[in-house]
């Protein structure tokens, strides 16, 4: 069994993919939201947050790096802007 999450299966809407993304990333997206924020529920709020952005521009992913490296960059973005707010 693979562990890896289909890109094209989340684009198309596959909700057992997209929950699978979720439980894969959740928890690193709440850690590092905890360490850039310093307080656990607005890295909670951050978290539920950036999954929903990140559920949402899947389509916006072009391929050009790997994955993960594309999700980093959304979820700094997003918690930097956080702060600056």
């Amino acid at each position: 069994m693979t562990t890896e999450i289909s890109l094209e299966a989340l684009v198309a809407g596959d909700r057992a993919e997209i929950a699978r993304l979720v439980d894969t990333y959740s928890s690193p997206i709440y850690r590092l939201g905890l360490r850039m924020l310093g307080n656990p529920q607005d890295a909670e709020d951050a978290t539920q947050e950036i999954l929903i952005k990140l559920v949402t521009k899947l389509s916006t992913f072009r391929g050009e790096s790997q994955f993960r490296t594309w999700l980093y960059r959304l979820v700094v973005n997003h918690l930097l802007n956080l702060k600056r707010a």
